[in-house]
């Protein structure tokens, strides 16, 4: 006999003929996590191997979907207090707005109209072409903050591509410089233009008025008359909308107009007069910024359509379905034409369905795109509009300042005509006679007027321009840096927990399968799986125990003797002679248990008779090196005698193979003739040994097995399910069996020890 396993033999109790079921123990508390850590060495190479192709695959993703962004900022220094003269008076003003001022700059930034702007340069950037919503990207990544009483304005960014990340971060505080300060600047310089102009219309009036009579009589002159009589008031200037006044004053109002103040009448009449010279010019720049608003807005509604979302328009599904459908009929056309007449009403009509496909699909192409970029130019078109209506109210308001200003003139002219001149003595007709006094001449007063507008303006220009040269309160400090990843242990330990989620996930999914399959892994698992005990215990799997290693054939072969003791000093000796040995399924070791039980025994001095009545898959005689000839099959369908049929073993034993296996064979393995069989086979031997069909597949070996007086079960190691082994003891059990017991296949060396 080549060699077997490893076996090892317990000795249980003696049981009696009709023996009850026992229940099996309860396996420890500890047994679920042993069991578990029995799987994971049983498959530890193939956890380790995938686990590593898993976790490696994971690791990479996780190293390339979480990666580190890089950090991209550029820093504004915005001035706690702006660098004006013309506001030096008051320095505590400005420095208590910073803190809004600030605030105001940092929402600029971020406004559509600066990131508009710098979409402009940006738009060709991988990253912004994955975005549908640029702008909205933009107000999202980018963040701008400052530090509390700090001047410094941080603009960052953080994203994949670094350089995508620097050019976006310059692009928009290109943007904010341009349209913000920039423009800011701008407007100075046009307001410095319009105040050299008024400066300008100024001085050739003043130069036009001093060429004219003395404006002054000096005290103690003549008597006014007709020769220095006052001239009448000058008329205020086109537009005002003022009459030129009287010269005569009537004579009963002489005394209400003298309780007035002079001063205060000149003064309010050149404050409206200059808000009548100013007023026109700012409505009129108010209307052109409309004018350039609302030429905006209609290019806005004209542009064509950006490649980026005609792009995006591509991709849609019903552009894709209905590019398909044109592709379907174009094929269809060009078949058509190609197979015959062009000509032919059946080709004109596949070309006009085409021309049909084509035109629905421009017009599906033009209406997406015009779906798709409506978002965009609507969110631009609200900010336009929003800057429409600011203008708009603000026109209003300062023509309703300049209707104020025109109302006022005409009130300040006519108080200043109406009023006499100062006296200290006598009112006489034609005049009034001051000895120490000075003859008030409106003339004067309106060429005095004139000089201190001018003198302001002078102020003004010179202050502006002053403004203009000092530094702009926003200033760029740093553009953007370098782009720099950010802490990457997020991204690091990310990567670990993918690996090693990898071998996590094996793990898990080895014990699933396991638990499910309920293999039997171990002998503790073989003990708790029903309540016949437990006879031998074979080492190895039955290729290794006939295999060239003698250290494992010897190991097998004492494990068989081991069991062949139990069974005869247990079993035989108490008067049992049939011997069958089954499995829950097949390929579990009981051709092999089956067959070194009977060498053994034959070995041992006993007269034995191995009968293979595993009729559909016979495996004795290839143990034994015979033919499967003239066997169980043929004795069955009596074609051959049992005592032919019996063949001699160099070793004692003598075997009987299965034979051809047909439906007749099957049809008499059963009843009587099947009991005959097994009474005459024991007449002149002391055991027979039966390896017989699995227990729970084939009917036939449940008539086998329930006429011997000894039922052994194989199990082997990782073939045997669990529930399979105890439902097969359970059906040994319930047939009365006088002796039954399992055989442990494939233990373990120490395993084999108890």
């Amino acid at each position: 006999m080549n060699g077997p396993h490893i076996a090892t033999a317990t000795a249980p109790a003696t049981r009696p003929t009709a023996p009850a079921p026992r229940a099996p123990k309860p396996e420890p508390e500890t047994g679920n996590g042993l069991r578990i850590l029995t799987y994971l060495r049983l498959h530890w190479l193939m956890i380790l191997f995938c686990g590593t192709l898993l976790g490696g695959a994971g690791a990479y993703a996780a190293w390339e979907l979480l990666p580190s962004k890089f950090e991209s900022y550029s820093l504004l220094q915005v001035s706690s207090a702006p660098t004006s003269l013309a506001s030096a008076n008051n320095p505590n003003q400005n420095r208590t707005d910073f803190a809004t001022y600030v605030k105001t700059t940092a929402a600029l930034i971020k406004s559509d109209f600066v990131l508009n702007a710098a979409l402009r340069d940006i738009k060709d950037l991988p990253t912004i072409k994955s975005q549908k919503e640029p702008i909205k990207f933009l107000n999202e990544e980018l963040v701008v903050a400052a530090t509390d009483g700090s001047e410094v304005v941080r603009i960052t960014m953080a994203g994949h591509d670094p350089g995508d990340t620097k050019k976006i971060v310059d692009a928009v505080q290109k943007a904010f410089m341009a349209e913000v300060v920039q423009k800011e600047v701008m407007e100075k310089k046009i307001f410095l233009q319009k105040v050299e102009d008024a400066k300008q219309q100024i001085q050739q009036l003043l130069e036009t008025k001093r060429k004219g009579p003395d404006a002054v009589t000096k005290a103690g002159g003549a008597p006014m008359g007709p020769e220095n009589a006052p001239m009448p008031f000058p008329t205020p200037p086109a537009g005002a909308g003022l009459a030129p006044p009287q010269a005569v004053v009537p004579a009963a109002a002489t005394d209400l107009i003298a309780k007035h103040d002079p001063k205060s009448i000149v003064g309010r009449y050149a404050k409206a007069l200059e808000e009548c010279e100013r007023l026109p010019v700012d409505i009129q720049l108010g209307r052109g910024r409309l004018k350039e608003i609302e030429g905006k807005l209609n290019a806005l509604k004209t542009a064509p359509i950006d490649p980026v979302t005609m792009a995006q328009v591509d991709r849609d599904e019903d552009v894709i379905k209905q590019s398909l459908r044109m592709k379907q009929a174009k094929s269809r056309y060009e078949f058509a034409r190609s197979a015959g007449d062009e000509n032919a009403p059946e080709v004109q009509n596949l070309r006009g369905s085409l021309e049909a496909h084509e035109a629905k699909l421009k017009e599906l192409k033009e209406e997406k795109g015009r779906l798709f970029e409506g978002a965009k130019r609507t969110a631009e078109a609200k900010t336009l509009a929003a800057e429409w209506e600011l203008v708009k109210h603000q026109i209003e308001r300062l023509e309703v300042q300049l209707s104020l200003a025109k109302a006022a003139l005409d009130r300040s002219g006519k108080q200043l005509v109406e009023m006499p001149p100062p006296t200290s003595g006598v009112v006489q007709a034609g005049g009034v006679v001051q000895p120490s006094g000075v003859i008030y001449n409106p003339e004067s007063t309106d060429l005095i007027t004139t000089d201190s507008i001018y003198g302001r303006l002078v102020q003004q220009y010179h202050l502006t321009k002053l403004e203009l040269e000092s530094p702009a309160r926003v200033r760029l400090l740093q553009p953007a840096s370098a782009p720099t990843q950010r802490d990457m242990r997020k991204q690091i330990l990310a990567t670990v927990f993918a690996g090693l989620m990898g071998y996590v996930l094996l793990a898990l999914g080895v014990v699933a399968y396991e638990t499910a399959g309920k293999r039997v892994s171990s002998l503790a698992d073989v003990k708790g799986t029903g309540p016949a005990p437990i006879v031998g215990v074979i080492p190895c799997q039955p290729n290794q125990a006939m295999g060239r290693d003698p250290i494992k054939r010897a190991a097998a072969n004492e494990a068989i003797d081991k069991l062949r003791s139990y069974v005869a000093q247990t079993w035989l000796a108490r008067g049992a002679t049939t011997v069958a040995v089954t499995s829950p399924l097949g390929d579990e070791g009981k051709a092999f248990t089956a067959f070194g039980l009977a060498s053994s025994l034959a070995q041992a001095g006993y007269k034995t008779l191995a009968v293979d009545f595993d009729l559909r898959e016979p495996a004795l005689h290839e143990y034994a090196s015979v033919p499967n000839v003239g066997g169980v099959c043929e004795v069955l369908r009596g074609e051959v005698e049992p005592r032919v049929a019996v063949q001699s073993l160099p070793s004692g034993l003598d075997l009987m193979t299965a034979g051809k296996w047909s439906d007749e064979a099957r049809r008499a393995a059963v009843g009587g003739r099947l009991e005959a069989l097994l009474s005459r086979l024991k007449e002149p031997y002391d055991c027979v040994v039966l390896h017989g069909h699995a227990l729970l597949t084939v009917a036939e070996s449940v008539e086998v097995v329930r006429r011997c007086e000894v039922a052994l079960v194989c199990a082997q190691y990782r073939e045997t399910k669990m529930p399979l082994l105890c439902r097969a003891t359970d059906r040994v059990a319930a047939m009365e069996i006088p002796y039954a017991g399992v055989v442990y296949v494939g233990s373990t060396e120490h395993e084999s020890l108890c």
